[in-house]
């Protein structure tokens, strides 16, 4: 009995219809669902391409199925009485009767475990035709749910009933009715046509069970019944059960025509006990293959790896898959993932769901850039560019672009947008500014990082950086400036190093060493014996001395004067005084001359 449930259950489920509307499906020749549907990524997702990069791989998930759904099928069935099925039988049943309830009930029970079927009726039939009353209730019921809670189609099927000895067959659940000896399918189908207009489902199947050819009836009867049915889409699975009957005979309609008529098959079961054993042959379905296609390309096949279980698969059964959509550049993109499936028709279809999504690029330039610090006031400008939809490279305005110093001195800095709303304009592109901190302080390289919101479920940001090196490789500006004594008082200059002035020495070597650098407030000054070559300082700019020369002295530096002294140090030394400044990052000036006159002769 499992082997039965198990083929009965794959018979009804592959019945099943409906779908959830999100994934795009196409409805098999026999009635069973196919469909696709990718679940990531969803239309209107957005991915970046970083800069630099053509291309991205994309990943596409999703599920397909064949022969599910939420139930939307109506089931007749139609049950041969007549006198003969009251005798024989076939391997583990009998009568013919106990085969065909059998075979019913476990088909319900099927229906009932699938939830594919909306609900199910019945007809008994022999000389004349009877509608099966579904329900207890008051009145003749034509349907009720395949799991309805007092079981109420296996009672009315364990209640039909024929008479091998001439007397009338029927069934007595819940309101008895008796249909006679013979066989007529005409009066059988016009019966069926009753209770199919009366489901509201999208798909109606009778299932339409006999053990002999019609001889009873008339074929125009006949006909008109399959043409009714037919119109109201009804498809009719028809069973010749054991060795009197066939699909092919009778006087007045045939098994076959009924089935030909309305789409639907006819099998002829020799043994009665094999009836559960036609299911897969009356109505499969299988999931052959998935594909994949890029902007309405070729379809690429998803290999098995991608898939799980692995294609073909037969019905009724779902599978998830996840693969990749390669070398993708900015722009739009739509994604198609095809199933293909087929039924005993072995005809393939196909169903197709597709995605748009987006792949965006940003660059930022200048991507490096390298300048040196000066005094006050210096400025870096870089533009962000947005690319992508809706034609590749394409500009991409109105988008917001955030702005920030992720490292370096200016760590942290804000500065403006153009346009002030930091979105991007016509042609794609908006800038920030930035001011540099100044001094030493202000050496190094930033990084700066533009982003912006992309739109997918996960709330990513496109993201690009540029560099910015800020530097100091310019020498500070020493000089020797004509100073005070040290009571503080001036010495006017016999000679004078001011321009202009005749003579250009400083008789009683009195100076001022200052030096001025663009980055460094206060670079180290260093004062050369240009007769010996030895080197005095460091000094502070600022700072006054008193420079002697004298050949025949031992260059020296020493205090002068007291602590109120105006001048700090005197410094004998061989030959003149050149005066040189180093700041911070060691960039070395170019020595002045401070001029004194040697002792005299």
């Amino acid at each position: 009995m499992k082997k039965i449930l198990v083929y009965l259950a794959l018979f009804i489920v592959m019945l099943a219809i409906a779908l959830p509307v999100t994934a795009a499906v196409i409805t098999l020749p026999n009635g069973a669902k196919l469909d696709v549907f990718i679940t990531t990524p969803k239309t209107c997702t957005e991915f970046l391409v970083p800069a630099g990069q053509a291309t991205i791989p994309v990943d596409v998930s999703g599920t397909a199925s064949v022969g599910l759904g939420d139930p939307d099928a109506s089931i007749v069935y139609v049950v041969d009485v007549s006198g003969s099925t009251g005798i024989g039988g076939g391997t583990g049943c009998s009568p013919i009767l106990g085969c065909e309830k059998t075979f019913i009930i476990a088909l319900n029970h099927a229906a009932a475990d699938s939830g594919s079927v909306s609900d199910v009726g019945s007809v008994v039939f022999a000389d004349s035709a009877a509608t099966g009353d579904m329900d207890p209730t008051v009145g003749n019921q034509l349907l009720t749910p395949p799991n309805s809670g007092s079981a109420n189609l296996p009672d009315v099927v364990t209640s039909m009933f024929s008479d091998p000895n001439g007397g009338n067959g029927g069934v007595d659940v819940f309101t008895h009715k008796e249909v006679g000896q013979f066989t007529n399918f005409a009066a059988a189908l016009q019966q069926a046509l009753v209770v199919v207009q009366a489901s509201t489902k999208g798909h109606k199947i009778v299932v339409f069970a006999s053990d002999g050819v019609s001889n009873r009836g008339t074929l125009a009867d006949f006909n008109a019944a399959v043409s009714a049915l037919n119109a109201a889409n009804a498809k009719i699975y028809s069973v010749a059960i054991g060795t009197d009957s066939s699909c092919t005979g009778g006087s007045s309609g045939t098994l076959q025509a009924m089935a030909t008529g309305t789409g639907g098959t006819c099998t002829h079961v020799a043994d009665p006990g094999n009836l559960p054993n036609i299911i897969p042959d009356l109505i499969s379905t299988e999931l052959t293959s998935l594909g994949i296609a890029v902007d309405g390309g070729t379809v690429t096949s998803i290999p098995n790896a991608d898939i799980d279980p692995d294609l073909p698969v037969a019905g009724a059964a779902a599978v998830t898959y996840t693969t990749t959509a390669p070398d993708l550049g900015p722009g739009d993109h739509t994604l198609s993932v095809t199933a293909t499936g087929e039924d005993v028709t072995a005809v393939p279809k196909t169903v197709t769901d597709s995605q748009t999504i987006h792949l965006y690029q940003i660059k930022l330039d200048p991507p490096t850039a390298t300048n040196e610090l000066g005094t006050s006031g210096q400025k870096h400008t870089v533009t962000a560019t947005i690319l992508g939809p809706t034609s590749g490279l394409a500009p991409v305005s109105g988008r917001t672009v955030a702005f920030s110093i992720l490292t370096g001195p200016n760590a942290g800095a804000s500065g403006t947008c153009n346009p002030t709303t930091c979105k991007t304009d016509a042609t794609g592109k908006v800038t920030f500014t930035y001011t540099a901190k100044q001094g030493l302080a202000g050496l190094g390289t930033d990084t700066i990082q533009a982003s912006f919101t992309l739109k997918n479920p996960n709330g990513e940001t496109g993201t690009v950086t540029a560099t910015k090196k800020w530097q100091d490789t310019t020498p500070p500006v020493p000089s020797c400036i004509e100073t005070v004594n040290p009571a503080g008082k001036n010495v006017p200059p016999a000679g004078t190093t001011l321009p202009g002035t005749k003579g250009g020495q400083n008789p009683d070597g009195y100076y001022k060493l200052t030096a001025k650098d663009a980055v460094d407030p206060k670079p180290m000054i260093f004062v050369k014996d240009t007769g010996s070559g030895i080197v005095f300082g460091p000094f502070t700019s600022g700072t006054n001395i008193k420079y002697t020369e004298d050949s025949t002295a031992t260059p020296i530096q020493q205090f002068i004067g007291g602590p109120k002294s105006a001048v700090s140090w005197h410094i004998i030394g061989k030959g003149d005084a050149a005066v040189y400044a180093v700041d911070a990052k060691g960039n070395t000036a170019n020595s002045v001359s401070c001029l004194v006159p040697p002792p005299p002769k």
